[in-house]
């Protein structure tokens, strides 16, 4: 049987940096489904049970706690969160599945939808299960060029926590890039003008690949995306700068509740949320005061509460290399990063600093910790 490589996957993937390819593969134009219709589209894609990937939790995975709302057992989502759903949704499918639309000239010929060129592949759901921990890391890079990958089923069949968060980078990158107004132009349009840029095609490339590749060969991963240059500094600007986080983190948490629990409340429950991410990475909780003042106004909190989250979403990123460096230095850099980001956030409400200003000294603040905490980064 013949296991899923770095190879064939990069290779796949690639489709997300030819605009024209991923242009001529896009669908038409569609009516925008709801978010329950669209999850129901996105389980029967890759063989999840419809009602499995409707729970809060796996929803949550997707799109983020903070971007929908529970109303008598059905998720409701604000109009522009629908859209870049929808433009998510375009993309994933495209990647997920192109068995219905026109093959590429370059693909040989004979394959099978979902398997590979080669006589006894695995079934979808054995073949990453079966995958050889002995592979070398330069193993993929000499993989046979005849074996390619058609479809990413192999992966993703009945894999809801893979599906969730390959969802969510292409979400979350959706969301922080596209303005109000080029959102509203459709689903289609969305993708075509965002993943047709030479950045943001190969940001979108990078981050399929880390989720992705972490499943298929996470021993070899990181020097197979750094041979690629899918890993360093430029890719991590590509990632990170001109991005919107004000607008995509805390709008949605100042909207999110009227009324606050109690600060003691909120700071214990912030701090299980950083402890709990710091025990991903190896890391020990903290124990420390985040909020300075005895009764925090709102803005604060949610402030607090916005840098977690997007603290949470990069972690699904390859700025996670760098997070789980700090935190094997320093259990309460993670809290110290979510402190700096929240003072922006803050500073952004209170209109100290424009809504630029305070995207610019996050991305900057974003970008010096993964430089401080690089690969290379060994502990005092």
């Amino acid at each position: 049987m013949t296991p899923i490589t770095l190879k064939a996957l990069h290779s796949y993937l690639k489709l997300l940096e030819n605009a024209a390819e991923l242009k001529r593969k896009m669908p038409g134009p569609c009516n925008q489904r709801s978010l329950k219709d669209g999850l129901a589209e996105l389980s029967k894609l890759v063989g999840v049970d419809a009602a499995t990937w409707q729970e809060p939790q796996h929803i949550a995975a997707a799109i983020g706690q903070q971007r929908f709302v529970m109303i008598w057992g059905e998720p409701s989502i604000s109009a522009h969160v629908a859209r870049i759903f929808d433009g998510a949704k375009v993309l994933f499918t495209v990647l997920v599945d192109q068995g219905h639309l026109e093959r590429s000239a370059a693909t040989p010929p004979g394959g099978q939808s979902g398997q590979y060129h080669q006589p006894g592949s695995a079934s979808p759901s054995a073949t990453n299960r079966n995958h050889s921990k002995a592979e070398s890391p330069g193993s993929s890079l000499s993989t046979n060029p005849e074996v390619a990958l058609e479809s990413l089923k192999p992966l993703l069949e009945g894999n809801v926590t893979l599906s969730c968060h390959l969802f969510r980078v292409l979400f979350e990158h959706l969301l922080g890039s596209a303005s109000q107004s080029n959102a509203q132009q459709g689903s289609a349009l969305l993708v075509n003008e965002l993943a047709g840029s030479k950045e943001h095609g190969r940001a979108f490339l990078a981050s399929a690949m880390f989720v992705l590749g972490a499943e298929v060969d996470r021993e070899n991963l990181l020097s197979f995306l750094l041979a690629q240059g899918l890993f360093g500094i430029q890719i991590l600007e590509q990632l990170l700068r001109n991005r919107e986080y004000c607008d995509a983190y805390y709008s949605f948490r100042k909207l999110e509740r009227a009324f606050l629990a109690s600060p003691v409340e909120e700071e214990a429950q912030l701090l299980t949320r950083i402890d709990e991410l710091n025990a991903r990475f190896g890391g020990k909780p903290c124990g420390v005061k985040l909020f300075d003042e005895e009764n925090p106004e709102k803005a604060t909190v949610d402030a607090h509460l916005a840098a977690a989250d997007l603290i949470e979403a990069l972690a699904l990123t390859s700025w996670s290399l760098s997070l789980k460096n700090s935190i094997t230095i320093d259990s309460a850099n993670s809290i110290r990063s979510v402190e700096t980001i929240a003072r922006h956030f803050a500073r952004f409400a209170g209109g100290a600093e424009t809504e630029a200003q305070a995207n610019k000294e996050i991305a900057d603040h974003l970008l010096a910790f993964a430089r401080q905490f690089s690969a290379d980064t060994k502990s005092a």
